[in-house]
Order: C-alpha cells, then sequence, then structure tokens
C-alpha cells in the first residue's frame, strides 16, 4: 500500500503542478530561443578555433551504462510489495514483457488498479501510468536491480522495493487482460 499511496501522491502533485509546468515550459523555450540566437557567432568562433590547432584526445576507457533489458524474458510477472499474495494494504505489480516492451497494472487487493505500460531503460523500468478515473498519463520509472544467481539462468529481473511471486492468481490475469485490451485500442 505504501508504493500505491506514493505513486497516488505523485499523480497529485503532477496533476498540480501542469499549468506551472506550461507556463515554465513556454519560458523556458521563448529563453533557450534567445539563448541560442545570440551565442551562434561565439559558437563559429571556438569551432574555428578548435580545427586549427586542437588534437583530438581519446579517452583510456569508454565507459556505458549498465543494462539489465537482457534479463528481462518475455512472460507474466507478478511483484508485492511483500513476499506473499493478496495481502491487504500492500501494493502488487501483474504485467507482461515483450521483447523488452511491458503492459500492466499496480493494484492493492479489494481497491481499483491503474494501467501502465514502458520498457526497460538501462536499470529502470520505463513506465506511462494511466490513472483509473480521470485516464490521464503520467511517467514514472522504478529502479531495477540486476541479481546474479548460481546456476544456468545467470541473472534475475528484480524491481527495488518488490519482491517476485510465483502464484499468478485469475484476477491478477483480468487485470492484466483489461489493461492489455485498453492499450490496444489507444496504440
Amino acid at each position: 500500500m505504501q508504493f500505491l499511496s506514493v505513486i497516488q501522491r505523485y499523480i497529485r502533485q503532477q496533476q498540480g503542478q501542469k499549468t506551472v509546468t506550461n507556463h515554465t515550459l513556454h519560458s523556458g523555450a521563448l529563453l533557450l530561443g534567445t539563448v541560442t540566437l545570440l551565442a551562434a557567432p561565439a559558437q563559429a568562433r571556438i569551432q574555428t578555433s578548435l580545427q586549427s590547432d586542437t588534437a583530438i584526445v581519446q579517452p583510456l576507457l569508454t565507459q556505458t551504462a549498465p543494462t539489465i533489458a537482457g534479463s528481462l524474458a518475455n512472460g507474466i510477472y507478478l511483484f508485492g510489495e511483500q513476499p506473499l499474495p493478496d495481502q491487504l494494504q500492500t501494493a502488487y505489480m501483474i504485467f507482461e514483457a515483450r521483447a523488452g516492451q511491458v503492459v500492466g497494472a499496480f493494484y492493492s487487493p479489494h481497491s481499483s488498479f491503474d494501467c501502465f505500460r514502458g520498457n526497460v531503460q538501462n536499470t529502470q523500468l520505463s513506465l506511462v501510468i494511466t490513472e483509473t478515473y480521470s485516464q490521464e498519463d503520467y511517467a514514472y520509472n522504478l529502479n531495477l536491480e540486476d541479481t546474479a544467481i548460481a546456476g544456468a539462468g545467470g541473472n534475475q529481473f528484480a524491481i527495488e522495493g518488490f519482491h517476485q511471486l510465483d502464484a499468478v492468481s485469475e484476477n491478477d490475469l483480468r487485470m492484466l487482460n483489461t489493461c492489455q485490451a485498453s492499450y490496444n485500442e489507444t496504440i
């Protein structure tokens, strides 16, 4: 339940900040356009100077962000804030993964659920959550953990703050099917 409260608080904050954000974005775009126009002559002078006598420096080691996308196999996943299914005041997420794309639902037993869609990006599950009642979309990222395990599997997909559960119920599948049908109409 704590996780759902965080998401619900985040959605309320996003709704309240929408007007402020729109005004800020408009002002920022105007400012960025002005700065771009003023900086163009200086950039041309710097570029000419760099081309004339600067040696190119290559890094000794290239660094790339770690990625976990390869460890998310196609299939249906169920995660919960607690390691037991169907616990009151506990947040759960059911989703299906296909080629790194996910569609699913956040829910708490005996309560409403919110659908989400998204993908694995480096070490995060990048989601767009559709709020049930308003049907507004909100971006949300969950941190992933790449946990090495012994045996043939190699790595296990894990979501920070959640436990993976094996027992997927008919109700879990009903919510998953509802969200998949909802996004098939909009995608």
